[in-house]
């Protein structure tokens, strides 16, 4: 294979070189001559093109992820007990210590059955390591008793996700002969559970009686001119030409003809194509050497058209019309307000002619911009616009809450990660460019007045990178102020399982201690100490009395994964599940048993349909003086949902989502865009209160997190609108009928209550009225010590006995969101 960058005119023969610019166009030529001039290929496995792949030498007949271990119907696979083999996305995969691949027998060529001594057998591979290791692979063909090893102890590069290939050829022996007809044996020796991925396995007799059209490709003004030359053409010739659109796909028939050249004109500035040649007499041959073309222009494609935004709720969707020309390939959207400022990107790469944005702006109108991208890699210059406005305000949803982060030191690009995420604070959290950081709740001490967090890490450069985290351990750090920096004071925060744990989080008891639940091996293990310093001692692993559930015991890892937890009134401990199920303990053991009480998130008819179908993880639980209240990350959708309970186990969903990975910005307006955001943690304070939002963050893929790159993964923390303190005065329950409502705003530090409030924009009542403007307005004021007292009409409050708490939002006379919620009587 050769490759040519096209610059100026300068054409050649068919099987020469052409580079050139026509009309803007930057021509790319990949020419593609696997074959001999005077041989063909009889192929017995793989690549067949343009006819389908033999013996599924792609291992694309079954679509596969590796957690399925589903296997080829063309393979037998065994393996040892260690790991598994399977297919993974086109690939046969091995995690296992030895296992062994094996083809089927190669009968199926009719043109090939009975091989000869001095055959000769062309034969190819591609192969790639997950990481690092020294895991190897053996490559043979076997024909009876025979093994003939072709390529042993390959040790391909890993951690660059790239395939490695190799081939050769080789000739039959008489007794390869004799044996009859082979079929091709991989042997694979891992290490530590890291996969080695064989891909494209070919395997072709050369033969001079099945010589093929020798193919070749130029790019010229009007499209693609092939030209070929073929040493069995007769006066009777004729020929197909066969096309694969993006190097994806079946060939296509796009044209035949008695000739030896032929111009494509149907081509798309960008994609990338391959062609194929057969010949036809009284039958078609097998097909020719590939070539590969791809003609890149520098033209904008035209923007979308026709573009509406449609209110749903707390979302808003955006359609448009494709861009009229033919090679654009996606999408982006960026949002601002109406006047245009506060622009930003928030959907990048989309297919499809829409997008549901989660998270618009309340309360004010949002300006969205549609621009087409092409094939080539351009941007239009102009782009489809429109406008639209939630019915909802500012406060409805989690996601109102989230404010800007502070700025410690400066904003650097100075340190690892894509552009989306650069610059940034590195002192927001906890971040080291050797070590990848997993999740961690922050927890204010006031026996130090400090705040800490026990957080997960790993090495970044890991043999595995980010998927070395079922080795990670726990830190304990501490920082002066909650948004950081934190500073590891202790490498290990406990000696228990050699300090080994994962998706740590911290529950608040009833008397000030403090619980520490961690992970590891798929059991849940707790630690207890009376400060967040330690020492903290191992009370050992939970037990979940999970058999009533009818659960398949295949998904039982779901009870003690990813588990966060309160302390109820009463002693008794309440946890939420990975998947959002409540587990209980009966008895004063914080151990267990537990009895799960409620089903999981996913498909719940509580949550809303256009969110039910999400898979969730990552929930985290906890309870103030009002209610309690839950995040859980729907990660598959890069978004998380809120909801609110008045007893930890009826929950109610808040509308709207409560954060997407478009939520992270600086006061000085920079905002970052990182690739996914997980393990939410909540800062509270004595009231319960969350002040500060804390998420593990990564920059791409966590597949694509490997060991000695520029990529990582750290804990980020955002500052909330705090809730204010509210008491209600009445001395029944607040419905419908109320005819007046009566509650005192709590003044505190940094609000006072009888200066601060904007009383005209204050609306009290049942949550559905209050965030569409609506509920009960303010019609008495009084001032009570440095508390004020509110009286509202009880009016259009729109209680039901569904209700348990009262919502009231409205702002400061500054602007700033002022929310709370109260019980419906005093206590």
């Amino acid at each position: 294979m050769f490759k040519m960058m096209i610059s100026e005119r300068n054409e050649k023969t068919a099987n020469g070189a052409g580079t050139f610019v026509v009309r803007g166009w930057i021509a790319v030529l990949l020419f593609t001559a696997s074959a001999p001039p005077c041989r063909a290929q009889l192929v017995l496995l793989g690549d067949n093109a343009p006819y389908e792949n033999i013996n599924d030498g792609d291992f694309s007949k079954v679509k596969a992820y590796w957690r399925k271990k589903q296997q080829s119907p063309d393979w037998k696979t065994t393996w040892d007990e260690t790991g598994s083999m399977g297919i993974h996305n086109g690939t046969l995969f091995n995690t296992c210590a030895y296992g062994i691949a094996e083809s089927a027998i190669l009968n199926t060529n009719p043109n090939y059955q009975h091989p000869k001594k001095g055959d000769v057998i062309e034969w190819s591979f591609g192969v790639d390591m997950e990481y690092t290791c020294s895991g190897t692979l053996s490559f043979a063909l076997v024909f009876g008793d025979y093994e003939r090893v072709l390529k042993d102890n390959v040790n391909p590069k890993g951690s660059d996700k790239a395939f490695e290939y190799f081939k050769g050829t080789y000739t039959l022996t008489s007794e390869d002969a004799e044996s009859g007809l082979p079929f091709v044996r991989v042997k694979f020796y891992a290490e530590d559970e890291i996969k080695i991925f064989l891909d494209d396995v070919n395997i072709r007799v050369l033969d001079e009686k099945f010589v093929t059209p020798r193919l070749a490709a130029i790019s010229v003004a009007n499209g693609f001119s092939l030209t070929w030359t073929d040493v069995l053409a007769s006066n009777e010739s004729m020929y197909t030409i066969y096309k694969q659109f993006n190097q994806k796909g079946t060939y296509q028939k796009v044209g035949t003809t008695d000739q030896t050249n032929y111009v494509d004109e149907n081509f798309i500035s960008g994609v990338t194509y391959s062609y194929v040649v057969t010949r036809v007499h009284s039958k078609e041959s097998i097909g020719s050497n590939k070539a590969i073309v791809v003609k890149k222009d520098q033209t904008p494609p035209a923007p979308p058209t026709s573009v509406q935004a449609e209110v749903m709720g707390t979302e808003i969707k955006i359609s448009w019309q494709k861009s009229k020309d033919r090679d654009a390939s996606s999408y982006s959207v960026y949002r601002s307000d109406v006047d245009g400022r506060n622009r930003r990107l928030i959907a990048n790469k989309i297919r499809k002619t829409n997008y549901l944005d989660y998270v618009p702006a309340k309360g004010e109108g949002n300006t969205y911009m549609v621009y087409a991208h092409d094939y080539s890699g351009n941007v239009s210059t102009d782009f489809a616009k429109t406008e639209a406005k939630l019915e909802i305000i500012k406060g409805t949803s989690f996601s109102d809450l989230i404010l800007p982060m502070p700025i410690h030191r400066e904003l650097t690009s100075e340190t690892w990660g894509t552009e989306g995420v650069l610059p940034r604070d590195i002192d927001n959290g906890i971040e080291h460019p050797e070590w990848s950081y997993w999740g961690g709740r922050p927890v204010y001490d006031k026996t130090d007045g400090k705040y800490h967090m026990l957080v997960v890490r790993w090495p970044a450069n890991a043999i595995k990178g980010h998927w070395e985290w079922p080795n990670s351990t726990v830190s304990q750090t501490i920082s002066d102020t909650p948004t950081g920096p934190y500073e590891v004071v202790n490498d290990l925060a406990y000696d228990y399982l050699n300090g080994h744990g994962h998706n740590a989080d911290v529950t608040l008891l009833n008397d000030g201690s403090y619980l520490l639940y961690i992970v590891r091996k798929g059991e849940s293990h707790l630690l207890k100490s009376n400060t967040m310093k330690g020492p903290w001692k191992p009370l050992g692993k939970m037990v979940v009395d999970w058999k009533a559930t009818n659960e398949d015991p295949r998904y039982t890892y779901k009870y003690y994964n990813n588990l966060s937890g309160v302390q109820l009134e009463d002693g008794r401990l309440l946890f939420v599940t990975k998947a959002g199920e409540m587990i209980i303990n009966e008895g004063p053991d914080p151990l267990g048993p537990y009895q799960v009480i409620t089903e999981q998130m996913k498909g719940n008819p509580i949550i809303p349909e256009q969110y039910r179908k999400s898979v969730y993880e990552d929930p985290v639980l906890w309870k103030d003086e009002v209610q309690y209240h839950m995040l859980i990350n729907a990660f598959l959708d890069k978004r998380c949902i809120y909801l609110r309970s008045p007893d930890g186990i009826h929950w109610k969903f808040n509308p709207g989502t409560a954060y997407t990975p478009n939520n992270t910005s600086y006061e000085d307006g920079t905002q970052t865009n990182w690739y996914k955001l997980e393990r939410p943690h909540v800062l509270t304070d004595p009231y319960g209160r969350a002040t500060h939002l804390s998420l593990a963050v990564i920059d791409v893929p966590k597949r694509d997190d490997l060991a000695g790159d520029r990529h990582n993964s750290k804990n980020l923390i955002l500052p909330l609108v705090v809730h204010k303190r509210l008491k209600m005065l009445n001395k029944t329950p607040v419905t419908a009928k109320t005819k007046k409502i009566t509650v005192r705003v709590i003044s505190e530090k940094g609000f006072d209550a009888q200066k601060d409030l904007d009383i005209e924009s204050l609306r009290f009542g049942a949550s559905e009225e209050v965030d569409h403007g609506r509920g009960c307005r303010v019609v008495n004021t009084r001032k009570r010590d440095r508390d004020l007292i509110l009286t509202f009409d009880g009016e259009g409050n729109g209680m039901t006995p569904d209700h348990f708490v009262c919502k009231l939002t409205g702002k400061t006379k500054s602007g700033d969101l002022v929310i709370a919620y109260s019980k419906l009587k005093s206590d």
